[in-house]
């Protein structure tokens, strides 16, 4: 089985979700945007799983038309489609949404609220007051269709889901400990100047713990049976 995975820096891999899909079975065909890497139009077949990852540009961007093209059609396909952060903004975008600027970023470690559809699905199960890590200053509005799964208390549009297999997420279950320490110390400028101390970013290992647990609920939402 094969998943597409689209990275746009160089230090936002897939991380703790990739390592489950791999523990899984599953053989990650990683597109380094951010190395000049070419991106196949199409809706990803071929593939079983098309993954999105985040990034520093705004999904607005016209240079991500053929990654917001590509998400939409592999979500019509009906294709499992997975967008994180600017990937679920991207996501949201190709589906005939808005993205926009929110009122202030969001960086941090803070608790989710799941909707009733959100403490249903698979993917957030056990993420309802639980603390995950966000870095984004962008929000997007719901695609029609979607329902919405989770919340914060900064940004109400967190993660949502169009059909049975397309989501997006606004938080960042694929950031390991080590990851946020790296993110945190890349962005030390950004965060001094808006008030957040870096080692505030650090969290714990129950965080990583959430993002092994979505990416293992992914396997499943590909159809691997653990």
């Amino acid at each position: 089985m094969r998943a597409l995975v689209v990275e746009h820096a160089e230090h936002e891999g897939a991380g703790l979700v990739g390592e489950a899909l791999e523990g899984g079975g599953l053989r990650l065909e990683v597109v380094r945007t951010w190395a000049g890497d070419p991106l196949s139009t199409g809706d990803g077949a071929g593939y079983d799983l098309v993954l999105v990852l985040g990034g520093p540009m705004s999904a607005n961007d016209s240079a991500l038309d053929g990654e917001a093209a590509l998400l939409a059609a592999s979500a019509r396909a009906g294709r499992p489609t997975v967008g994180i952060c600017l990937g679920a903004q991207l996501l949201a975008r190709g589906l005939g949404a808005r993205v926009r600027r929110g009122d202030a970023p969001e960086i941090g470690i803070f608790p989710l609220t799941l909707s009733d559809a959100g403490r249903g699905d698979p993917l957030l199960a056990g993420l309802d007051g639980a603390p995950m890590f966000q870095w984004h200053s962008d929000t997007f509005e719901l695609p029609a269709g979607a329902a919405l799964l989770a919340s914060s208390a900064r940004y109400a549009h967190q993660a949502f889901r169009v059909g049975a297999r397309t989501v997006g997420v606004q938080f960042h279950p694929e950031c390991s400990r080590a990851m946020r320490i790296d993110w945190a110390t890349r962005g030390a400028d950004e965060l001094h100047a808006a008030g957040i101390d870096p080692a505030a970013l650090a969290g714990d290992e129950a965080i990583d713990e959430r993002g092994r647990a979505f990416g293992r609920a992914l396997l499943q939402l590909v159809g691997v049976r653990e």
